[in-house]
């Protein structure tokens, strides 16, 4: 029953826009049919082409055929390809479709939105936002790389995924105190520092690189025996410049992979907590400052240089069906550019 004002043409044509994007053909260039009967048989050359949707319905992944249509140079069979090698080719395109398990989309360990897929230029797309944001939307993009395979990473969730790998970086702490000998006395210290403030902040743009600054704070309590008197003094303690350095993504196997390239010298400053007498503060500050950078630089510096975190698993895609398994897994796998952000893209082999 068609509603007012609106045919069948409108609601068929809404149907068939609203697919648009989602949906591909496979080709079967030549089928043949044969029909027999009353002694006799036929063969006839069939050009099928199945059309299938490309789904992500309830945020799994799925290739579903939709619709085989036949065609052929002779009307006469017609009625047998409507009636029977379709519906054959439809069972047919399902079981082998069953076979293809698309892998869930996933990076690092971030959430995302529920997948959005999208059929352009030869290639099944399949799009993410992170979790709290919008799933993907129309319009879509017109161009899309051109190799067989590729992944693009917005400048937001590389972000996200350097910030969670680093996270761990804040807070971490340096304990340690010593006695030293300078000659008039022997100085006892006590000195902590702890890193904060980590500041993740992104690189040249499309490219591999992440910028990296810290702080670095803490507090020094010393005592100095002298004679049958005790003095004390406290210092704050930070690093100058502030700790910088560069994350770089590197491609393992399978595995994209974020560690630390380069990373700034660590200068410790100690600065009198209140005032001193200037013969007791020069002579035991050196020493003390002499002793805590041969111990907290060479930490620090570890701790930093230490930074490494998986962004991005390249996924393969299975195939089993009945005794058959194989494996689409891509190669050649290199870093490029795509409108100004960085991509991961290859080439596709088959592998059993």
């Amino acid at each position: 029953v068609e509603a007012p004002g609106i045919s069948t043409t409108d609601l068929v044509n809404a149907y068939v826009a609203s697919l648009e994007n989602s949906v591909f053909q496979m080709m079967m260039e030549v089928v043949a049919l044969t029909v027999a009967g009353g002694g006799q048989s036929g063969t006839d050359q069939v050009k099928v082409t199945i059309i299938v949707q490309a789904d992500a319905s309830g945020g799994k992944m799925s290739l579903r055929p939709l619709k085989a249509i036949g065609e052929t140079s002779n009307p006469s069979d017609k009625w047998f390809i409507n009636n029977v090698l379709l519906p054959q080719a439809m069972t047919m395109a399902e079981t082998l479709l069953s076979g293809i398990t698309l892998p869930p989309l996933s990076f690092a360990n971030i959430q995302l939105t529920p997948p959005t897929l999208v059929v352009s230029q030869d290639h099944v797309i399949a799009m993410a936002n992170l979790a709290g944001k919008a799933s993907p939307s129309p319009p879509f993009p017109n161009s899309w790389p051109q190799s067989a395979f590729f992944a693009i990473m917005s400048e937001d969730a590389k972000l996200t995924v350097a910030r969670a790998g680093t996270a761990s970086i804040n807070g971490k702490r340096i304990d340690h105190g010593a006695t030293i000998g300078i000659g008039i006395g022997d100085v006892h210290y006590n000195a902590s520092a702890i890193i904060n403030n980590l500041q993740i902040n992104p690189g040249s743009p499309g490219g591999t690189d992440f910028a990296f600054s810290a702080s670095i704070n803490g507090n020094v309590n010393a005592g100095i025996k002298i004679g049958c008197t005790t003095f004390g003094v406290n210092y704050n303690l930070y690093a100058q410049p502030t700790p910088h350095g560069t994350i770089n993504l590197s491609i393992n196997g399978s595995m994209v992979h974020a560690m630390t390239s380069q990373m700034s010298t660590i200068v410790l400053v100690l600065v009198p907590n209140g005032s001193f007498l200037e013969w007791l503060l020069s002579a035991i500050t050196y020493p003390i400052l002499q002793s805590i950078t041969a111990i907290f630089s060479p930490a620090f510096t570890q701790i930093f240089n230490g930074i490494g975190f998986d962004v991005f698993q390249i996924p393969t895609v299975p195939f089993n069906l009945d005794s058959v398994h194989l494996s689409v897994v891509p190669a050649n796998v290199h870093f490029s550019s795509f409108t100004g952000l960085t991509t991961i893209e290859g080439t596709a082999s088959i592998t059993g």
